[in-house]
Order: C-alpha cells, then sequence, then structure tokens
C-alpha cells in the first residue's frame, strides 16, 4: 500500500517567474519571460514563455521592468502599467498601458488618467478576454475620494475635487515631489484609510527630508505623523506598502523603509524588512551583504536589492550581486532550499525583474 501511495504521489513542482532583457534587442527592450523549474526540491532547468517588446514606434509597449509585476490565480502575469500575459497559454491577452489597480474575481481592474484619453476606469475579464471602459461615474474599485497634486510648479498644490462642486484647494504646499537631475517622480502616492482620511509623503525640495502627512477631508484638517530622511544619493524614489501586520504600512524612501501604524498615527524606521513565508532580510548591508533569516534565525549573508527577492513556502530566490568599488552588479540567482538548508547559486544573465513563483 506504501509502495502504491509513493507512485502515484504528484511531484511537488514550482517555478520562479523572471524577466530577463534581450542583450541584442536593446533597442526595442526586447524582455523574455522564463520559467525557473524546481521539482521535488531540486532545480531542473528553465523555459522560455513568452517575448515580448518593450518599446513599439518610439513608446512605452510592454514595460515588465518598471514598476511591481503581479501573479494573479497562478495564471496571470500583470505588470504595474496595466499588460496582461497569460502564462498558460505563453501570449499577451492585454497591452493597453494603465495603472493596475486591483484584482477580483475574473476583473483585472485599471486607471487611466491621461490628457488625451482622459481619466478612467477600465475592467480586463480574463474569463473572456475582454477590455471594456467602465462608463459609470460613481464606479470606484477602492475607498477614496477624487484628489490630485497640481505639480505644474513648486511647491505642488493638493486640491479636492468633491462630486458636483468646484474644486477645492486642500494644502498650497504639498512639496516637491521626489526628484533629482537624473529622475523625477511625479505620481506622489496616496494611502487611502478610509473614504474621508488618506496619509501622503510631502518632500521637501533638498529631497534629503520631509514629513508623512494625514489630511481629513471632511474637516480639511493636515497633521504630521512622522518625518523621513536620508542622505543616500541615489535616485529619489518613494512608495507605500501593505505590510503583512494588520493595520501597518511600510514606506520607502530611497534605501530607508519606515513602518506606520495607522491606527496609532505613528511611524518609526526600520532595520529589518519583512518579506513573507517567514522571512526577513536587514535593510542596510556591508561588504558581505544583507542577513536573510528565516523565522528570525539567519540563514544567511547575501548581497541583493531589496526590490529583487521572491518567496514560497519551500524557497528564498534573491537576484545576487557582486559589489565592486560600491558599484552593484548582477551575479545570477541565489536561492535558498527551505527543504535542503542550503543555497544554490544559478547562472543568469540581463534578470529585468523576479515576478513571483507559480505551482505546477
Amino acid at each position: 500500500m506504501l509502495l502504491c501511495r509513493s507512485i502515484l504521489a504528484q511531484p511537488q513542482s514550482e517555478s520562479l517567474i523572471v524577466i530577463h532583457y534581450d542583450e541584442e534587442s536593446k533597442l526595442d527592450l526586447t524582455q523574455h519571460v522564463y520559467k525557473y523549474n524546481f521539482v521535488n526540491y531540486a532545480y531542473i532547468g528553465r523555459e522560455k514563455i513568452v517575448s515580448v517588446k518593450g518599446r513599439l514606434n518610439n513608446k512605452d509597449y510592454i514595460r515588465l521592468d518598471k514598476g511591481k509585476n503581479s501573479i494573479y490565480k497562478n495564471r496571470y502575469l500583470i505588470s504595474a502599467s496595466g499588460n496582461v500575459i497569460d502564462l498558460h497559454e505563453k501570449k499577451v491577452v492585454h497591452d493597453d498601458n494603465a495603472r493596475f489597480v486591483k484584482c477580483s474575481n475574473d476583473s483585472i481592474i485599471f486607471f487611466t488618467n491621461d490628457i488625451f484619453k482622459g481619466k478612467f476606469y477600465s475592467v480586463f475579464d480574463i474569463s473572456t478576454n475582454v477590455y471594456s471602459e467602465v462608463k459609470s461615474l460613481t464606479f470606484n474599485p477602492i475607498i477614496k475620494q477624487d484628489v490630485e497634486f497640481d505639480i505644474s510648479e513648486t511647491p505642488y498644490k493638493l486640491f479636492y475635487y468633491p462630486r458636483g462642486k468646484q474644486k477645492v484647494l486642500i494644502l498650497k504646499d504639498a512639496g516637491h515631489g521626489c526628484s533629482n537631475l537624473l529622475n523625477k517622480q511625479n505620481d506622489i502616492p496616496i494611502y487611502w484609510i478610509d473614504q474621508d482620511n488618506f496619509i501622503f509623503p510631502n518632500v521637501k525640495i533638498s529631497n534629503l527630508e520631509g514629513v508623512i502627512q494625514k489630511c481629513n477631508l471632511k474637516t480639511k484638517q493636515i497633521f504630521d505623523i512622522g518625518i523621513f530622511s536620508s542622505l543616500a544619493s541615489r535616485d529619489c524614489n518613494f512608495s507605500f506598502i501593505n505590510s503583512s501586520e494588520s493595520g501597518q504600512l511600510e514606506f520607502y524612501f530611497k534605501d530607508k523603509i519606515y513602518k506606520i501604524n495607522v491606527l496609532k498615527e505613528s511611524m518609526d524606521q526600520l532595520e529589518m524588512k519583512n518579506l513573507s513565508n517567514g522571512y526577513s532580510a536587514s535593510i542596510t548591508s556591508d561588504s558581505k551583504g544583507r542577513r536573510v533569516l528565516h523565522n528570525r534565525k539567519e540563514v544567511g549573508l547575501l548581497n541583493f536589492e531589496l526590490s529583487n527577492v521572491a518567496t514560497t513556502t519551500h524557497y528564498f530566490a534573491a537576484v545576487k550581486d557582486i559589489v565592486v568599488a560600491g558599484e552593484h552588479f548582477q551575479s545570477g540567482l541565489s536561492v535558498y532550499n527551505l527543504q535542503h538548508l542550503k543555497w544554490e547559486f544559478i547562472k543568469a544573465e540581463e534578470i529585468a525583474s523576479l515576478v513571483g513563483w507559480i505551482n505546477n
């Protein structure tokens, strides 16, 4: 009986989805989507799923190398800019560009705010592969109201657009965005707590510091939650990411990460980044790399960027870096196998993004 069960047992099989640049097609930014296959806790090789062009007619087309990609229903790869790839059918099923908002049942929801196209939500139905714009003016897939930054001059201004009424100036000095000579991020992140309350980062003109502010649309009151700062010379960037802890939010500013307690309206700088599946990593690194922990037990030291990590209950994967004179250069994939309690190096070049894991 035991022999029959072992013969009939399905192999444990997972794949890491990785985006690679094509070294010979840099003009149109061709990117390849690969599956790195692991069966019964052993790496057995990779296979190419599909190739896409990142640029078409001198414009961005399918960019899997910008922003955070997602996997939905163990099948659909969704880019931050709204492209959808069916990993089972190995093809692009939606190539239009819009900001990805959320998934709900068979719907992938996007938002467009364009000077030529206008401002609207749209839905891609994965059961029919049909894309449609939402005509209802009251449709709102997330709890929020209509607020917008006027970035025509600095400091930016923050306006509220109540439905059917004139716009209201909420804040004359909403900061200066997040910019330097090489990079400018105008899309200031907003996190909605409820229908009337939201928080946002107000960055000072130096791009070295700022403050998280909370706004109440009913009372028109704005107050500070906490201060953030970084002297890092790297490109200025900022974002909110939901934490695995209830009522917690993570705020990223350059090389720093802060934890915001939305309920207590407090903010603290983090030393360790909680990843997922019991893994965490140190935010700062030295010449040997970052500390990688599983259930608070150190399992290794590795040079990698926190944005280039993907985990499951069985594996931790990261794009390994080598550091030369302070500069980081990719050096393949490093995978920690929790079943065998050991690291494995996998040769890989020109990695644009680690998307995540799927079950086969």
